[in-house]
């Protein structure tokens, strides 16, 4: 961890920061509670408030924290306490989405831990240290790939959030300063939502308890039956598109792989005839089932077992990749959009719709310039900022530009020289 000496340089550096910006990115500021946080630490103090935004940059002037969030909720009373004397009003919808929760290969290449009991550090994210079985510390360092499978998360949400549920007005998009993204929806008619319609809505998102036989996937009967592609609805019929699809793009391998995981030893080779037979016959595989039925020879138990496996598949690929708790908790706080993010240097960037297919964070929310600043590095994978290669690194100095020494001052694998 870095010493007070680099918390120092980076609170000054965040006043400069904040001296040439105004944050004016949170609607109805003065009906909002905000929290901060130190150096390695997201929230230290909350039940803060600020009447408007003058007062608000005025104290990211004054105080530079690391973190600072705001509360999706709307209360009379912001700052009092305990949460129930606040009176709420309303809360946003805010989905959260991070480079931890997407299937990404890439992260065993970037991502390291370190064990501050017995010295040892490697790649990937283990929770205990294999040498002596304490808890590790992780540093992550994600990627432009990895971004960029999130992004597509987001861009998956939008379409569900428009086309399933009717919600285009009121949406606003924000890099989250790290690694990732925070949707937020704003529709007056939306505030009022209970806890329970959110817990819903979420379920409804990510298909927790989807049930395949409620939803017209029938693989229990002699002829195995799903929803015609003409008839589906909603995630109905994302879970159908998700089976289409894979099957479009399956070889018999993956088939197999997939759709015989729960098929018993002598029970495989007739699930490889099936996979065999689907790949063959791909354009009237994908007929049928558009048409309602899942094509099958030979067993009809393990065929029935086989789509139920692939079925199972399409829903884990079908739904959407987001954080439940953020997404779920009315009184949850969430980084102010604009601000810097006290972990790497970055501006948790707003992003209009249309620019976040482009959106590439370690070029477009960069806060600081090129002037070189000397740093130590106890460890650090190689990494892409400004278009410019950086390490990787090992007890070594070196001289970097202000933004990539930021970063890793920021992240706590470096110190100033």
């Amino acid at each position: 961890m870095s010493n007070g000496s680099e918390e120092n340089f980076l609170r000054e550096k965040f006043k400069e920061f904040y001296s040439r910006h105004n944050v004016v990115s949170v609607p109805e500021i003065e009906k909002r509670e905000f929290g901060i946080g130190d150096f390695g630490k997201k929230i230290s103090k909350r039940h803060m408030n600020f009447s408007d935004y003058s007062e608000l940059n005025i104290f990211l002037r004054t105080e530079a924290p690391f973190f600072i969030s705001y509360s999706a909720a709307y209360y009379k009373e912001p700052a009092a306490r305990p949460m129930e004397n606040k009176g709420l009003i309303g809360a946003d919808l805010i989905y959260e989405f991070d480079v931890s929760d997407i299937d990404s290969d890439c992260k065993e290449n970037h991502d390291f831990w370190f064990c501050a009991s017995c010295g040892s550090s490697g790649k990937g994210t283990p929770q205990r240290c294999p040498n002596c079985s304490e808890t590790v510390q992780q540093y992550k360092f994600p990627c432009e790939k990895c971004i960029g499978e999130t992004k597509k998360q987001v861009f998956y949400l939008l379409d569900i959030l428009k086309d399933e549920l009717g919600f285009s007005e009121g949406i606003s998009v924000n890099f989250s300063g790290n690694a990732g993204f925070h949707v937020h929806v704003r529709e007056k008619a939306i505030r009022g939502l209970s806890a329970e319609a959110r817990i819903e809505l979420v379920d409804y998102l990510t298909l927790a308890g989807f049930s395949p036989e409620r939803n017209g996937f029938d693989i229990s009967g002699k002829m195995l039956q799903c929803p015609k592609i003409s008839e589906a609805r909603g995630a109905q019929a994302r879970v159908l598109k998700f089976l289409i699809d894979s099957i479009q793009q399956a070889n018999a391998d993956w088939l197999v792989q997939y759709g015989c995981i729960s098929l018993t030893t002598s029970q495989k080779h007739a699930g490889r005839e099936l996979a065999s037979y689907i790949v063959q016959n791909k354009a009237r595989a994908i007929e049928s089932i558009k048409n309602g039925l899942l094509p099958y020879i030979g067993s009809q138990k393990v065929a029935s077992i086989f789509w139920k496996s692939l079925i199972e598949n399409a829903v884990r690929l079908a739904s959407v990749k987001l954080d439940r708790q953020t997404s779920v908790d009315i009184y949850k706080i969430v980084r102010v959009p604009d601000t810097l993010h006290g972990s790497t240097g970055l501006i948790a960037k707003t992003l209009p719709l249309q620019a976040l297919k482009d959106f590439n964070p370690f070029e477009h929310a960069l806060a600081f310039g090129n002037q070189q600043i000397k740093v130590f590095i106890n460890k650090a994978p190689r990494f892409k900022m400004a278009g410019n290669c950086f390490g990787p690194f090992e007890k070594e100095s070196a001289e970097l530009p202000e933004y990539a020494a930021i970063y890793l001052l920021a992240k706590g694998v470096a110190k100033l020289a």
